[in-house]
């Protein structure tokens, strides 16, 4: 029976690659999907083509443009097209991408910055301050309508743009063509470590709005290793090598991402079909030991995984209530048991390696009693009921069922609503999930991305958490402003307040990444959730 199911997920996988032709074509189509088939060793020992063909779960791979998506499932494959200001290298350090040098500024509000010359999108017109303008002006176009306006928000004129008072960020300043100023409302400490965000990537002005609605659909044109050659939404990107790089040139010749559901891509990298694969953290056990053992890469994230109790929606407006939840559910059994030991306990909101995590607190501290006890002082004697929506076939849909049994201990009934993608970030981002489960890897190495981010009041409500706490928001403020040095003791109090005091959010765990990847295929580089394989090879 077994291998008959094997043989049947394989059948279907070779049906979907020759049939992923279909769809939304970008610019320069002629990617050939038939080539997708070829075996990646056999590649390189005939000197063929070097092809990446690397798979994972992306169900919002609608289109390319970072503007409109949270998700990695569209940052992923776009940051190797597109590329921003700044990058953190291999040792975790900030240094200049498309810039000549790193940017300097005097009062920690005006920032002074100086491209590199020579610089070529992928359509051969060269990168200028005019193009740089005109990302960040497009990031608060409420006609994009960009879900990470928070990233940058402490622009000048910010938000005079997003409630349509400006048409342009007067904190933006063009020089010439290679050099310019950007101002900012007040200090903002992270600021440059914001640039490397891959939501910041910089788009070509006259390419992006020739293409208008059809830019990351039909055209997505970049300064990265690779051009894009053909987008098939929810499939596919197939990419080539950008021979006039202004970094040195990938090595490989062809790029393939796609969306495949999990059984099939292991099955498909089984075959020899594809040549990378993320695999499920459920699926990964029996790889730890059978034939493909030497070819599982572990990546440890700066991620979290935690339930978000919505202050909007009782009893949750209930700070004893929200207490009587962490106490409610078993961490390390849900590591142990479903995860099977592949994660890590939460003990913050802020991951580890983050300034202000807390080394010293017990992640778990599951007790049923204690919870019961504390639902009875806020006035649940007899318990309460509590509501999520997840989506269908996610992780997070496992880890929903876990927390329910487990509430049941404490007289907390959990029902669950299984909903589409789309369905579910409308919800989420209206305010009206009472305790979603958040998912989130870094976008930049910083506490304030995994504090403002979520509990800021002004943004709160678009990942349902609706925290509005006037000491958290002070807090967040004076953490984004102060002097490096003098940041550690506010984030430590904020994350106190958030995690142990007011209960924001209980932390479940801090996740780990997966792959399956060819023994030919080197130099393969891991930033938490996103891969880069601009210095990847295919080696005989």
């Amino acid at each position: 029976m077994k291998n008959l199911y094997k043989k049947l997920t394989l059948l279907f996988a070779l049906m979907f690659l020759l049939t992923a032709c279909g769809g939304n074509k970008a610019e320069n189509t002629g990617g050939n999907t038939s080539g997708t088939g070829t075996n990646s060793q056999e590649s390189a020992d005939s000197g063929e083509a070097k092809i990446i063909k690397y798979a994972s779960q992306y169900p919002d791979m609608d289109s390319l443009d970072v503007h409109k998506y949270t998700t990695t499932d569209v940052i992923l494959p776009a940051r190797n097209i597109c590329e921003p200001l700044l990058q953190y290298d291999e040792n975790n350090e900030l240094k200049p991408l498309l810039l000549e040098e790193m940017p300097t500024t005097e009062d920690g509000k005006i920032y002074n910055f100086k491209l590199a010359k020579g610089i070529k999108f992928h359509d051969g017109t060269e990168l200028t301050s005019k193009d740089v303008e005109f990302t960040f002006n497009r990031i608060f176009n409420p006609e994009t309508q960009n879900l990470n306006t928070w990233l940058v928000d402490m622009i000048k004129g910010a938000k005079d743009m997003l409630e349509g008072k400006a048409d342009t960020l007067s904190g933006f300043t063009v020089i010439d063509d290679y050099n310019f100023t950007i101002e900012l409302e007040m200090p903002y400490a992270p600021f440059l470590s914001v640039l490397s965000c891959e939501q910041n990537m910089i788009y070509p002005k006259d390419a992006c709005e020739a293409a208008g609605d059809k830019w990351g659909i039909e055209t997505f044109i970049g300064t990265g290793p690779f051009k894009l050659e053909e987008f098939v939404g929810k499939d596919y990107m197939h990419a080539l090598r950008y021979d006039d790089y202004h970094g040195e040139p990938a090595k490989v010749d062809e790029l393939y991402i796609y969306n495949m559901d999990a059984n099939t891509s292991a099955m498909e990298y089984e075959a020899g079909n594809l040549n990378m694969v993320q695999v499920e953290t459920k699926m990964v056990e029996p790889y730890k030991t059978d034939e493909f053992k030497d070819q599982l890469v572990r990546n440890e994230l700066m991620g979290i995984i935690s339930l978000n109790l919505n202050v909007n929606m009782p009893p949750l407006d209930n700070q004893t209530v929200r207490q009587a939840i962490s106490y409610a559910i078993d961490k390390d059994a849900i590591i142990d048991n479903y995860l099977q030991g592949n994660a890590v306990p939460a003990k913050s909101i802020i991951p580890p390696g983050i300034m202000a995590y807390p080394e010293d607190r017990e992640a778990n501290k599951y007790d049923p009693e204690k919870a019961k006890e504390l639902l009875t002082q806020a006035g649940f004697p007899d318990g309460i009921d509590l509501e999520t929506y997840v989506v269908e076939k996610d992780e997070a849909a496992d880890i929903a069922v876990v927390l329910q049994e487990q509430l049941k201990a404490s007289n907390i009934n959990l029902k669950i609503n299984l909903v589409d993608q789309a369905t579910y970030v409308d919800i989420r981002k209206s305010g009206e999930v009472q305790c979603p489960i958040l998912t989130w890897y870094k976008d930049m190495p910083d506490p304030d991305n995994f504090t403002y981010t979520f509990f800021y009041s002004e943004g709160s409500q678009l990942f349902s958490s609706n925290w509005n706490d006037p000491e958290s928001d002070e807090l967040m403020i004076q953490g984004r402003s102060l002097p490096e040095e003098e940041r550690l003791p506010v984030y430590q109090k904020l994350e106190k307040i958030l995690v142990e005091d007011k209960v924001a959010t209980v932390p479940l765990y801090n996740p780990i990444f997966y792959y399956l990847k060819a023994p030919e295929l080197q130099g393969v580089e891991y930033f938490d959730s996103m891969i880069r394989f601009k210095n990847a090879d295919i080696v005989k």
